[in-house]
């Protein structure tokens, strides 16, 4: 009797697990820095208008959601702005296909109700006494090259940072008035009626700012996003949201 319930319930497991695999074949799962926020969830929309399907996203740094794939959190496709975590993934063998996505600018940003008259950017950021909202160097790209320029500026200002757990709570604390300054992308400052641009970083004064796509899993649904994203659909979202495209 023992072996003929074991039986059964094995064949339960597997049923269960069968159905299962039925509902998430139209299902994907889409990782996202959070500085893509706007334009992956219209593409998502989209996407899952044309197909039929349903596109979850999970947006936030792009460190922390490498870190999240590494230790088995299930993606599918993963969309990084910052080519070290791509890079770091294809060294963990987590991914199938990789490509450049699209390209960025760094600004400065400061409040809407701040009026700051400069000739030198850095003679700003060193006569001020003000926070500057950054992300976290250590998971969020933007933090990167944020510390890049300072370095570049050759600017000691360490205990002025605010550091935040990605661009958009950076873009945040200056939108609040907790910083006068922050560092972010000309994408996110664009889409806040709460800041002003007050300038944009030189190329020389940091990396390239590029975001990467990566195919994580086998579906075939992943797949078809992940092209979709090269797509001359994709170009028009991005383009809107003022990202750079080759």
């Amino acid at each position: 009797m023992k072996r003929v319930f074991y039986a059964l319930l094995a064949l339960l497991i597997l049923a269960s697990c069968n159905g299962t695999r039925k509902v998430n074949e139209n299902e994907i799962k889409v990782f996202a820095a959070a500085s893509l926020t706007d334009v992956v969830t219209e593409l998502a929309q989209k996407f899952e208008q044309e197909y039929n399907v349903t596109v979850k996203l999970n947006l936030a740094a792009s460190g922390t959601l490498a870190r999240q794939i590494d230790q088995g959190a299930e993606a599918d496709v993963y969309l990084s702005a910052n080519k070290n975590w791509i890079d770091f993934l294809v060294e963990k063998q987590r991914t199938k296909e990789t490509a450049v996505f699209a390209k960025n600018d760094l600004v400065l940003i400061s409040p809407l109700n701040k009026d700051f008259q400069f000739e030198k950017v850095d003679s700003l950021l060193t006569n001020s006494e003000s926070k500057i909202a950054i992300g976290d160097p250590g998971f969020v790209p933007a933090g990167r090259y944020a510390m890049q320029v300072f370095d570049y500026y050759q600017l000691n200002i360490k205990d002025r940072y605010l550091q935040s757990q990605n661009v958009r709570s950076a873009l945040m604390m200056v939108e609040l008035g907790e910083a006068d300054f922050g560092v972010v992308y000309k994408t996110d400052a664009l889409q806040s009626k709460k800041v002003n641009v007050i300038y944009t970083f030189p190329e020389e004064t940091h990396k390239p700012v590029e975001y990467f796509r990566a195919l994580i899993s086998d579906k075939n649904l992943a797949k078809q996003f992940y092209d979709y994203l090269y797509s001359a659909e994709t170009d028009n979202v991005l383009t809107n949201y003022s990202f750079i495209i080759d």
